[in-house]
């Protein structure tokens, strides 16, 4: 039997794989990484204010210091995705999350805002890589019925993190200073040990890459798993005929902007700027925007708090609904009522306030899980990470640029504007991912190559 069978055999044997106490163990781990992930980004947010206090910065110097780590997460998507479509998944997912922490940590020792960009840009590096690549080797990995529930829902690790940001920010702020804030920040160190223990080469790839044995060997370990959870033998293969099993290429950025993926690229980066701008430019300035109109420390976290507790409502809704109605009506309700209530809340005032920030929060973050799935989704195996990183780190241009401009913005008197600009940036995603035109819901990640593209027959 020649290699390419052989391929197409494996591949039959990962997606016949009932969804299992494996896939939920993947998910998990990936649940956590996201998490951590989303919790060092909000954690920063709600420090600023108390950095830019001891080291005397005005909010244009703040913005910049905020802008200085979300750099480093654009260079950081950018170099991971890429590099990941060449090392693999699994090892580029453990060395973003080593980065990340390690660095998170020394920021806590930080004796000048030098070293303390330094430590910030370095961890964002780590830290900017590690969503993508965590997306990627799970949807890969996702039988193709639950991998929109599955991913999305594992992406309720960003608003997640955010509570937790919110809480750990709360207690430990007021009561020991931002610095221990950051000493926390090693802790996922310790994901590494199950990364190495329970996440293996996504199968993929391996074929990708020509390494059929040991795609063969993955998949067996799986399969012999499941087979002791569920008590009886897998049901036999279907036949994939229609699947293409990619021969290894040398992966380019420039494949990216090829005729066939030049649209859906160019869409994509669009979403993912605007989508940034408005959620990173919530988590990041919100706490200074309000405290410099006279509210409390406290109270300004409370509203990232509460958007992040509806934030994970929002993403573990998408996640249910988003295999059974598609994706692209799920993104039109998201989207398009999202950026009404980013409105809503930059005109509210008073209670109304926690009821805006509230239904943001639902929507954005809670679209944000799915949508990053749906990058996975249009490109294909031998650029899936590269797509994926580049998504994010072209979308870090919006969060990396919004701590700047809102600072600027406050500086020249035009603070009562910025709200409206998150609303406005969520509002033109939304109009590009339509755009896009692609239904993704339900079809082998191989088969995936335009929007009339032929779902497998018995799907």
């Amino acid at each position: 039997m020649n290699q390419r069978q052989d391929g197409l055999d494996i591949l039959a044997r990962l997606e016949r794989l009932p969804f299992s106490n494996w896939h939920r163990k993947l998910m998990v781990i990936g649940f956590i990484g996201i998490l951590f992930d989303a919790t060092d980004f909000a954690t920063f947010g709600g420090a600023l204010p108390s950095i830019a206090k001891e080291f005397g910065l005005n909010p244009q110097q703040a913005g910049f210091l905020a802008t200085i780590g979300l750099a480093g997460a654009f260079v950081g998507a950018l170099f991971w995705g890429s590099i990941s479509d060449y090392i693999g998944r699994r090892t580029a997912f453990q060395a973003t999350v080593g980065i990340f922490a390690l660095f998170t940590g020394l920021m806590g020792v930080a004796w000048n805002v030098t070293f303390l960009s330094f430590s910030r840009f370095v961890a964002n590096f780590g830290l900017g890589g590690e969503v993508p690549v965590t997306t990627t080797i799970v949807a890969e990995f996702m039988p193709r019925s639950e991998r929109g529930r599955a991913t999305a829902i594992m992406g309720a690790g960003f608003p997640a993190g955010q509570i937790t940001a919110a809480f750990i920010g709360l207690l430990i702020i007021p009561n020991f200073g931002w610095r221990v804030l950051f000493f926390v920040g090693i802790v996922p160190m310790a994901l590494l040990w199950f990364i190495r223990r329970s996440v293996p080469e996504s199968i993929r790839y391996l074929l990708a890459k020509g390494r059929v044995a040991d795609a063969a060997q993955v998949v067996e370990q799986i399969e012999q798993k499941i087979e002791k959870e569920i008590g009886r033998p897998l049901p036999k293969t279907e036949a994939v005929q229609q699947i293409e099993v990619v021969e290894e290429t040398r992966v380019t950025v420039f494949e990216l902007l090829s005729p066939q993926l030049r649209k859906r690229t160019i869409l994509l980066w669009i979403v993912s700027i605007g989508q940034l701008w408005a959620g990173n430019g919530i988590i990041f300035m919100l706490p200074t925007i309000l405290t410099l109109r006279g509210i409390s420390l406290s109270h300004a976290l409370s509203f990232i708090l509460v958007q992040g507790t509806m934030g994970f409502l929002g993403f573990v809704v998408s996640g249910l609904v988003i295999d059974k109605f598609g994706r692209r009506p799920v993104f039109f309700v998201y989207y398009f009522f999202g950026a009404a209530f980013h409105f809503w809340f930059a005109m509210a005032s008073g209670p109304s306030m926690y009821v805006s920030i509230a239904l943001v929060g639902f929507t954005n973050p809670g679209v944000f899980g799915a949508m990053n799935l749906y990058a996975t989704e249009l490109y294909p195996t031998r650029l899936r990470a590269t797509g994926a990183g580049w998504y994010f780190g072209v979308g870090r241009i919006g969060s990396f640029v919004v701590p700047a401009v809102v600072g600027s913005m406050m500086v020249a008197g035009l603070g009562q504007y910025v709200l409206y600009t998150f609303a406005t940036s969520f509002l033109i995603s939304g109009i590009a991912c339509m755009a896009i035109g692609i239904e993704t819901s339900n079809r082998f990640l191989d088969n995936i190559k335009s929007g009339n593209a032929a779902v497998i027959p018995g799907s």
